[in-house]
């Protein structure tokens, strides 16, 4: 399912394509964004990259991380 975010005034579109059910209890969700597969490991400090990904904000990944826990209820 395709889900969109706007992220200082640029829309963002990004899936996600985790095998199994994301519940609150997933510290890793890999996600499509730009065509790109994007994995979010939920950390201290929030959602970071599990491996850096040139052309990619951190602030963006944030942001990504947050909208998924919103609407998956994390």
């Amino acid at each position: 399912m395709p889900l969109r975010i706007t992220f200082r005034d640029t829309d963002y579109s990004f899936q996600v394509i985790n095998k199994e059910p994301v519940t609150k209890s997933t510290v890793e969700i890999p996600i499509i964004l730009n065509g790109k597969t994007v994995n979010l490991v939920k950390g201290s400090n929030g959602w970071v990259m599990k491996e850096e990904v040139s052309g990619i904000d951190p602030e963006l990944i944030q942001a990504i991380g947050r909208a998924i826990e919103l609407r998956f209820r994390l």
